[in-house]
């Protein structure tokens, strides 16, 4: 048997709460042993703790060995007025059993003793978020991370994260490693907005605007690992610009929603189109990059499969769940013909596609269309090509038949929204 008391023996008191006897501090929780019931419950309740027995084992079971007992009641005041200012004290201790029990529980004590900062910022994490608290909880190490200068002090910028996610990947080479990188990546990240939201050092339009901005550097990522990968397979995406030349084939990620409106949020997905620059050509492989070995020379296909596996590959690394989470769930629906169409489509498809077959509510979706990553220039140039559908027809035609099928289009496009977030649960 360990040292120090049996929280088993402490039983929730049916009638009021007993004051704390005179004199009894919360260091008796870790190292008398024959405290009263009422007396354990009289100090946890001054501190809104509700659940006493369960409060009290997780606190025993911090404690452990009778040097970390020593330790843990040398910070226990600190800790237990810290988590009473939190939305939820006892999920706060819940969250810290957790976290002690995941941890060189010796260095780590006398760390956030010697740091009552960090000591309220864990608190104030575990009382007021369990998905912040699970990823500190899953990895501790970055709650030293929390401390390094300008972490929090600073907003996250996307030329920022793209260096630090960059010097992340560093020189690997293997797919799956960088993967896994930009997984963890996005828990990191996802942590420091959502601990500079929690303790109000941004607003929400930064808020979102940072989430915006990791999940457009992550697609960024994601997108040329993916194309790295199918080059080598295929060699290059070529075709022929207007004057003739052979030029590179470019690809773009358009966000639409709220990734496309710089407005994400906690649980969205993004909504993507996938556009190149042109379906003619095929891909071509340079001399120098031919395999030894036959059997794995890069073969040359058409553009337009080389950019429908980018596609299926691209999407699928990104909301592909591993033991290392995901990197964001992708909504493809928002595509030209829907859940049916292709998944990535040329600039002259998606231009005959509005021109024939374009609904209202798709000049209401392109509204807060625009380029995450991929090649900017053919971003800009869907815009641009975009453009007149989106404003001119409208314009040009108010009459009531057209405003009528205006408010019916936005009505599906509210139905829409809203069978997405049923899917969602």
């Amino acid at each position: 048997m360990k040292p120090g008391r049996n929280p088993s023996s402490v039983k929730q008191s049916a009638g009021p709460t007993p004051a704390p006897a005179v004199g009894l501090d919360p260091t008796a929780l870790m190292l008398a042993s024959g405290l009263d019931p009422a007396q354990v419950e009289a100090i946890l309740h001054s501190y809104g703790i509700q659940r006493v027995k369960e409060a009290d084992a997780n606190l025993q079971a911090m404690a452990g060995e009778p040097h970390h007992r020593r330790q843990l009641a040398g910070i226990l005041a600190l800790l237990l007025d810290s988590v009473s200012r939190t939305a939820d004290p006892d999920q706060a201790l819940n969250h810290w059993e957790r976290l002690l029990s995941n941890v060189t529980r010796s260095s780590f004590l006398e760390y956030v003793r010697s740091s009552p900062r960090m000591l309220d910022l864990v608190c104030t994490i575990f009382g007021n978020s369990d998905s912040l608290a699970f990823t500190l909880i899953r990895d501790p190490m970055l709650i030293y991370w929390l401390a390094e200068q300008e972490v929090l002090s600073k907003p996250p910028t996307r030329a920022g994260m793209e260096r630090a996610l960059q010097r992340n990947l560093g020189q690997l080479s293997a797919t799956e490693l960088k993967l896994d990188v930009l997984r963890r990546f996005r828990r990191r990240e996802m942590l420091r907005i959502g601990v500079r939201d929690l303790l109000k050092l941004a607003d929400v339009p930064e808020t979102t605007g940072a989430l915006s901005d990791l999940a457009s550097v992550l697609i960024n990522a994601a997108y040329r690992i993916v194309d790295a990968d199918l080059r080598a397979l295929h060699g290059t995406p070529m075709h022929r610009n207007r004057q003739g030349k052979l030029v590179e084939t470019g690809f773009t990620v358009i966000g639409m929603g709220k990734l496309g409106g710089h407005e994400l949020n906690y649980s969205s997905d993004v909504d993507l189109l996938y556009i190149y620059a042109s379906h003619d050509g095929e891909t071509r492989v340079a001399p120098n990059s031919r395999n030894r070995n036959a059997a794995k020379q890069p073969t040359s296909i058409s553009n337009e499969e080389y950019f429908e596996i980018l596609a299926r590959q691209l999407t699928k690394v990104l909301s592909e769940q591993t033991h290392e989470g995901y990197v964001f769930r992708v909504d493809l629906r928002l595509r030209a013909e829907g859940s049916v169409g292709q998944l990535a489509r040329s600039l002259d498809d998606y231009a005959k596609y509005y021109r024939t077959r374009g609904q209202v509510w798709e000049r209401l979706a392109l509204l807060k269309a625009w380029p995450v990553a991929g090649s900017m220039e053919v971003g800009k140039a869907f815009l641009r090509m975009v453009k007149p559908f989106i404003f001119g027809s409208i314009a040009d035609k108010p009459d009531l038949a057209g405003a009528l099928a205006i408010v019916r289009d936005v009505r599906g496009v509210k139905d829409m929204i809203d069978a997405k977030m049923a899917d969602r649960g």
